[in-house]
């Protein structure tokens, strides 16, 4: 168990897809994900979500991602954020997207 003071600590912030890319050097199946987070500016991230999202249908997409836990490199990618998901019933990602127009970079409270 974490404080709720711990957990506060997260800044989670709301996103739109800008472009996804393919990521072929990526160790499981990934996309490469470029977010506009509005004041915050444009992130970089990479998901595993290839199972359940065409590469097609993800710009445009509203998203959640974990804005300050600082960079992870992936081969020679820098992933900038992450993105939040939670896994269907044959254990793949499905991202969590917020159901109403709301600004980008805004605050999960």
């Amino acid at each position: 168990m974490i404080e709720i003071k711990s957990f506060g600590k997260l800044e989670l912030r709301v996103g739109t897809i800008e472009l996804a890319e393919d990521f072929p050097e990526a160790n499981k199946p990934a996309y490469k994900l470029k977010i506009d987070f509005g004041p915050q500016g444009k992130k970089w991230s990479s998901a595993q979500i290839t199972e359940n999202y065409n590469i097609d249908e993800l710009p445009g997409c509203r998203i959640v991602a974990v804005f300050n836990l600082g960079k992870k490199k992936i081969g020679s990618f820098i992933s900038e954020v992450l993105v939040m998901g939670t896994e269907d019933t044959h254990g793949n990602i499905v991202l969590l997207k917020p159901d109403a127009k709301i600004r980008e970079g805004s605050l999960v409270r």
